[in-house]
């Protein structure tokens, strides 16, 4: 599809150039809500993550560290220079793992992650739909999702998404709580609930599914 190999090109060369002068997010305000997301999370040893939109690489690394970097951490990135950096700073640790690649299109086996994070970049995505279809194809049964970005429940945040548009041409929509529930439950994810963060934005957390054969079999 020309469209989304257009965009997907349009986000590559966006966040290529910012890589560099990239802040650290443990002092941004990204970092801050990536902090709350953190503490939604059920991470133990063991635990298999991945981030979305990984960006350097802060928010798996935290992961990491919070689960005593006992279990498998991923991240992916449509940027090669995100990733390059976000390698630059786990060399040391060998089950944390940065990959370039597009959220359209992931990676790795089926049922192979307990977690999927996004944080701030689901509004980047040019199909919502391809993307919660491979998050639901790479979470085990039961595995959650958690969504962390701005939600467009009021006519302030939907002036802002205008704006957004019109400022950077990789940016789709920020998406109305109602909208995330249809796109979750159309990709057979149960939407469990959502957490305010601070003004606008949300955590959206779902569920995987289990099927009606793993139902009974179970």
């Amino acid at each position: 599809m020309e469209g989304a190999s257009e965009h997907a090109k349009l986000n590559e060369e966006m966040w290529d150039l910012r890589a560099d002068t990239w802040c650290d997010r443990r002092f941004s305000y990204l970092g801050w809500t990536q902090r709350k997301l953190f503490s939604l999370l059920e991470l133990g040893e063991g635990t298999r993550l991945l981030d979305l939109g990984c960006g350097t690489g802060w928010a798996v690394r935290f992961a990491a560290s919070s689960a005593n970097w006992r279990g498998e951490f991923y991240g992916i990135d449509i940027s090669s220079r995100m990733i390059e950096k976000a390698q630059a700073g786990v060399a040391d640790h060998k089950n944390v793992h940065f990959r370039k690649a597009n959220a359209e299109k992931l990676p790795f086996d089926n049922a192979f992650f307990d977690i999927v994070i996004c944080c701030n970049s689901f509004h980047h995505y040019f199909s919502p739909s391809n993307v919660l279809s491979e998050v639901y194809r790479v979470l085990r049964p039961n595995g959650k999702f958690y969504v962390l970005d701005i939600t467009a429940d009021g006519i302030p945040t939907r002036i802002l998404d205008w704006l957004a548009k019109k400022r950077e041409p990789a940016h789709v929509k920020f998406y109305s709580t109602r909208e995330f529930r249809k796109f979750f439950g159309e990709a057979g994810l149960q939407y469990l609930t959502s957490k305010p963060i601070v003004l606008s934005a949300k955590v959206h957390i779902t569920q995987k599914q289990l099927d009606a054969a793993t139902q009974s079999s179970s």
